[in-house]
């Protein structure tokens, strides 16, 4: 008998569960702080969600450009990190969130970031001979301010020329719940009709009626009342031939889960983040449900908090383990010293 699927909710939690048992505490409370800097589009992702769309980026990338400067016929058969290594291996998936972290601390998407970060190695002038790895995807550390700058203008032009976009339904104006995610986007989009002095109109048309994120009557607030209303006359004209689809997405509460949001390590009320977030009571309760779970799983009571301990029980295991192995090998390896005779 097949079982019942889980539903998001379910889901959702049990990625929660791995991921405060997966990860010191320090980097928890960073999802917290991210998630009002981190490009909109990732502000309500799982933190697995994340790693895991940072990870296929990467391998994605890695292959674009091994088949650029290396060989195109093997660029199929590379990817620079394997995902089964990611999950088996600590240090390797530690690796991958801290990078995943660095391009949050920077605003931008992960394919900008990471093609950047490429592109930026590829021209450095010490001709590496291979291309970078997720931990070293930010440089070195003379080089990172520089990197740092490079990767901004990169960002800011595609900003510009009107490249990116955001399709994360918790932005859409039927999920507005005055989350500061949704303000900031909204002021976001905002400001990009005026510095790109969209016409008014068009940007009425895009946003509020073909994706259906910004009231209409928020654009009041960057123009005069009569330009505003002249706007709405013709946008008013255009819909009347080019109806739009009033399709709506699927509606389910993890959708507006902030990236912060149930792990417990992440709920500090007295913080800027959890004090204006309208979801920070259901936080907390789904947070104590993800720790009980987790704690329990893990034998400790504090996994967060107990995981580099645990890393290294495990390192010092497997590095007892490697030097018995060794012993054993040269144990049995060893030849009988046969330089004299066994009879008098």
């Amino acid at each position: 008998m097949s079982e019942t699927p889980k539903s998001p909710e379910h889901r959702r939690i049990d990625t929660l569960i791995e991921t405060v048992q997966q990860h010191p505490t320090d980097f928890l409370k960073d999802e917290r702080r991210l998630t009002a800097v981190k490009w909109f589009e990732y502000r309500f992702l799982s933190p697995r969600a994340a790693n895991r769309l940072f990870m296929r980026t990467y391998q994605e990338t890695f292959r674009r450009k091994f088949a650029q400067e290396v060989d195109h016929e093997r660029a199929s058969t590379v990817n620079g990190v394997s995902a089964m290594a990611v999950k088996r291996d600590a240090r390797q998936r530690s690796q991958l969130a801290a990078a995943r972290q660095r391009a949050d601390r920077l605003g931008i998407s992960y394919p900008c970031y990471i093609e950047a970060a490429f592109d930026f190695a590829l021209r450095r002038g010490d001709k590496r001979k291979f291309l970078p790895l997720p931990s070293e995807l930010h440089g070195n550390p003379r080089a990172a301010p520089l990197f740092a700058q490079y990767v901004k203008q990169r960002w800011q032009e595609q900003v510009s020329n009107g490249l990116v976009r955001v399709e994360h339904p918790a932005y859409l104006i039927e999920n507005y719940r005055g989350m500061a995610a949704q303000d900031d986007f909204r002021r976001f989009i905002l400001d990009h009709v005026e510095q790109a002095s969209i016409p008014l109109h068009r940007a009425i048309l895009k946003f509020t009626y073909e994706r259906k994120q910004i009231p209409a009557e928020l654009f009041k607030s960057i123009v005069p009342q009569e330009r505003f209303e002249q706007a709405l006359a013709i946008v008013a004209s255009d819909l009347q031939h080019q109806p739009i689809d009033d399709a709506s997405e699927p509606r389910s509460p993890t959708r507006l889960w902030p990236t912060c949001f149930g792990m417990h390590y992440t709920h500090e009320p007295s913080s800027a983040e959890c004090s204006a977030c309208p979801q920070v009571l259901g936080c907390k309760k789904v947070g104590d449900l993800v720790l009980r779970k987790a704690a329990a799983q893990a034998g400790v009571p504090d996994p967060a908090g107990d995981y580099k301990r645990r890393m290294d029980r495990e390192r010092q295991q497997r590095c007892r383990n490697r030097k018995r192995e060794e012993k054993d090998a040269a144990r049995f390896s060893t030849r009988p010293n046969t330089s004299t005779s066994l009879h008098p």
